[in-house]
């Protein structure tokens, strides 16, 4: 993942709630928070990926619209035992917002 497409992100992010930095803003009222990875998706712009586990061969994901975003926190790096490493996020989307939960089975 392009660290670009994270900070741009996180300064919409920032920019979205700077004016409420000085009154007391309870962001879990109107918003519920998601931790992963951020992908950006292959084919459209406005929406995003957020990988549970970027390392997992199982490929759970949620995809949201990127305008539904509301804030985004850094939390990390996480790295794999290959070495490899990914950015984890804590992102707040705002509620009733439409989004898609993958989870991918194998049909028995």
């Amino acid at each position: 993942m392009s660290d670009r497409y994270i900070k741009k992100l996180i300064e919409k992010s920032q920019k979205q709630f700077a004016l409420e930095k000085y009154r007391n803003v309870d962001i879990a009222k109107t918003h519920r928070q998601f931790e992963g990875t951020p992908k950006k998706h292959p084919h459209d712009d406005a929406l995003m990926i957020l990988l549970l586990d970027p390392f997992s061969k199982k490929r759970d994901f949620y995809e949201f619209t990127v305008d539904s975003i509301g804030h985004i926190e850094e939390i990390g790096t996480i790295t794999n035992e290959e070495g490899e490493s990914a950015l984890k996020v804590r992102i707040w989307i705002k509620k009733g917002t439409p989004a898609i939960k993958a989870k991918p089975f194998i049909v028995r």
